[in-house]
């Protein structure tokens, strides 16, 4: 069923969110709806879904076929069988004590429906043996699958997916996103990956700062993206077949609250002349595509900064781990994480652990990290046994490490300042104040941010702000091994180039040995000095990232790289 989307806006109080947007989502189509956060992007599709908060307003039109749903009061009826939501976590919307056919089961029961969970499971490519799961037995592909089947329980017209990929390695996002094109219902689905997106999308929507900032249909913009915003996040998607390396645009999207006069997107814009800070630009149609730009279809191509590529020559090796040996043990199962791993990473230098999801990389992590101990193996740390340590002893290594979470989010506590935030782990240590107060602030400078955030809470930053929050908290503590596990997978792709360049002086400037754990293996390619690819807890590739890339010795690496090559 056909979705028409005319001048939408939603407000909250006096901010307007998404200013006078239209868009369309024909029969059966996919349409990608990208973006970064803080464009708009999710307002609009809740907008949709009837999920805005009470003190938000809704002006325009959105039809699903006669249904008008802007501003719509009454949904029952219409969420779960009308319109369908993939979530973004699935595992978050899945109950993890409930089997999987049972929750279909239930969802069928609720919404009326005459759907079969085998039948469902069949759509969705699962195995029937699923349905007597539980959803911490599965992958996380396969529970984004089971999320997409709880969706088709309702047999809607429409689906709304937001960021269902986002976490995901390379070939499950692309096995989701081919799963979705597959079913031919209508689609909206909301993203920061634009290039993850092309293969698959019939139609490109492209927000910024609340505004429509070029649209058209997907092969038009993957071949002539005119847009400066459009060119910028497709340059800052990383690739492991990008010679030249991958871009990162300067600066932030602007607070609805001040946005700059004329173009919202000129004081980031590398083309931009008076006329773009003086006169905000229409939609300006050229060929089967149109774009907010006064330059629009002019052929001028902006430039931007590219990440630094990995050339660094390592020091002395500062974590060594030989013959790793790991497995978990339940009641019910035994498995091996772990196969024989030996790994080393030297002074300045950034090796990437990259691999699917149960490949054995948070495992690995965690042991350098000395939270868990390996069933066999020995781990060193600056010559020192980890495995043998305990007491303070341990704790004296551990501290020694630092660790930037994947989840900028939820690793920050909401109501420390940033200054305070940074500042605990030496004041757990006992330093004094005048030196902790120092070290802070260098640690700060370090991740690239200034003194003038140590008064601002979590909340008042942007997703790329706290996770360098994140790099000085790892950094305070004058760690000699860096630990960043999927530092990067929850942030927009405009931002990620950042933090890859933060990562790099951190190892340059510090001598610092860093572990990036990816399963992205184009920017482990564009961001790493060497690669470690791991397959079902063993090493299958090792070697330098342009000896990789160029000649992949292992068919599971090519895989990678070719999946890698949106």
């Amino acid at each position: 069923m056909k979705l028409t989307v005319r001048d939408l806006t939603v407000r909250y109080g006096d901010l307007v969110a998404v200013d006078r947007v239209s868009l369309d989502v024909g029969e059966g189509e996919l349409v990608a709806l990208v973006g970064e956060s803080g464009c708009g992007k999710t307002s609009l599709a809740r907008s949709l879904l009837g999920l805005l908060p009470r003190t938000a307003s809704v002006t325009g039109s959105a039809m699903l076929g006669d249904l008008e749903l802007a501003g719509r009061q009454e949904w029952t009826g219409l969420r779960g069988r009308r319109i369908g939501i993939v979530p973004q976590g699935a595992m978050t919307g899945l109950s993890p004590v409930h089997r999987i056919g049972s929750q279909l089961r239930e969802m069928i029961t609720i919404h009326e429906s005459s759907a079969d969970p085998a039948a469902l499971i069949d759509r969705v490519g699962l195995p029937r043996d699923v349905l007597t799961s539980f959803p911490h037995q599965l992958s996380g592909g396969q529970r984004q699958r089971v999320a997409i089947a709880l969706t088709l329980a309702g047999q809607p017209d429409l689906l709304v997916a937001d960021e269902p990929t986002t976490g995901l390695d390379a070939i499950t996002q692309g096995q989701v996103l081919a799963l979705i094109r597959s079913l031919g219902i209508s689609t909206l689905i909301v993203s920061h990956d634009l290039t993850g997106l092309l293969p698959y999308a019939d139609q490109v929507d492209v927000m910024y700062a609340g505004r429509m900032a070029e649209t058209g249909p997907a092969a038009t913009i993957a071949r002539h993206g005119g847009h400066p915003y459009t060119v910028g996040l497709l340059t800052a998607t990383p690739s492991a077949d990008r010679a030249a390396g991958w871009g990162s645009i300067p600066g932030a999207a602007p607070p609805m609250a001040n946005l700059p006069h004329g173009c919202r997107f000129a004081p980031r814009c590398p083309i931009a002349e008076d006329v773009c800070h003086e006169q905000e630009p229409a939609l300006l149609p050229v060929g089967a595509a149109s774009g907010a730009c006064h330059f629009y279809g002019s052929g001028r191509v902006p430039r931007y900064p590219l990440v630094p590529r990995g050339t660094t020559d390592a020091g002395e090796p500062v974590a060594w781990a030989s013959g790793i040996r790991h497995v978990y043990r339940s009641r019910t199962r035994t498995t091996e994480a772990l196969r024989g791993i030996d790994f080393h990473v030297g002074a300045g230098e950034i090796v990437g652990l990259v691999g699917e999801s149960g490949s054995g990389k948070s495992t690995l992590a965690r042991i350098l990290l000395g939270l868990i101990r390996p069933t066999q193996g020995r781990v060193e740390l600056s010559g020192q046994d980890l495995g043998t340590a305990r007491g303070r002893s341990l704790r004296a290594l551990q501290r020694r490490v630092g660790f930037v979470h994947q989840d900028p989010y939820d690793s920050l506590h909401p109501g420390m300042r940033v200054g305070e935030i940074v500042a605990e782990p030496l004041v757990v240590a006992g330093a004094d104040k005048r030196g902790r107060l120092e070290r802070v602030h260098a640690a700060l400078s370090s991740a690239g941010l200034s003194e003038e955030l140590l008064q601002r809470f979590p909340g008042q930053l942007s997703g790329g702000q706290r996770q360098r929050v994140s790099i000085a908290l790892a950094l305070v503590g004058n760690p000699v091994l860096l630990v960043a596990d999927e530092a990067t997978s929850m942030l927009d792709v405009s931002t990620r180039g950042g933090i890859a360049t933060t990562l790099r002086s951190v190892a340059t400037d510090r001598g610092l040995a860093v572990v990036f754990v990816t399963h992205d293996v184009g920017e482990a390619v564009q961001s790493c000095d060497r690669i470690v690819v791991l397959k079902a807890g063993r090493i299958v590739e090792h070697g330098t990232s342009a000896d990789v890339s160029s000649s992949p010795a292992d068919p599971y690496t090519a895989k990678l790289l070719e999946a890698s090559h949106h």
